[in-house]
């Protein structure tokens, strides 16, 4: 070899084991950063449309299991929402009561509280509010007695009526007053100050939502998703 093709062939090694310059680098590692913000942010949505989804089931769980009480035990069965007692839990608590002649309304399933982040859209206009608009009046276990509102989230007769809302199962299966529409959502938010406030919205309407809506003349529940 030639001292010409020598001096050629040391030259392309020194450019090659140079490697990247400070700034290739800095910008390699930008396009990193951007790629992983997107796909963090992809991420988060994704987890956020299950968390939502799962508290979705948990209600229509909740509710087909209510019915399904009140047929088989020959029963009023009511499943209930804490809506106005200005805790962390309005809008995310669910029950179930049952009615019998000899004893009343009493509790039969414990507290499901929504994860946090997802509450029932208690400021929804139209037929997005039908579950809370048309809540049995008077509340008939707002009464604070021995068989009287759910044990757990301050019961008393002091309450103000709308503090529940609620709708009821009856021993067929369908709903009391079956002619009201019964119908809520479940959003991606927070409740403050009797407001809630959506984590994701476009135009003041959430993103993504779950839908419930009970069917009056059966009581069986259907899901409407965006």
């Amino acid at each position: 070899m030639t001292a010409g093709k020598r001096t050629e062939c040391s030259m392309h090694q020194s450019r090659c084991c140079e490697g990247f310059t400070l700034v290739e680098m800095l910008m390699v590692i930008a396009v990193m950063a951007s790629f992983l913000v997107i796909g963090g942010l992809g991420v988060g949505r994704t987890l956020r449309a299950m968390t939502l989804t799962n508290a979705g089931n948990k209600v229509i769980w909740l509710m087909e299991m209510a019915r399904q009480q009140a047929i088989t035990k020959n029963t009023l069965n009511a499943v209930v929402l804490v809506k106005s007692l200005g805790t962390e839990v309005d809008g995310r608590a669910f029950t179930v009561l049952e009615y019998t002649v000899a004893g009343g309304w009493r509790q039969i399933h414990e507290w499901e509280v929504l994860p946090d982040g997802i509450v029932a859209d208690l400021g929804a206009a139209g037929a997005d509010a039908t579950f809370f608009a048309n809540s049995p009046q008077p509340f008939p276990f707002a009464d604070g007695g021995t068989h009287g509102a759910p044990v757990a989230y301050g019961s008393n007769s002091s309450l103000p009526a709308d503090t529940y809302a609620a709708r009821i199962f009856l021993p067929g299966g369908g709903l009391l007053n079956p002619e009201d529409a019964a119908q809520f959502r479940l959003v991606e938010g927070t409740v403050s100050g009797g407001k809630v406030q959506f984590s994701q919205a476009e135009g003041g309407v959430p993103s993504n939502y779950y839908r419930v809506v009970l069917l009056g003349a059966t009581g069986k529940t259907k899901v409407e998703r965006p």
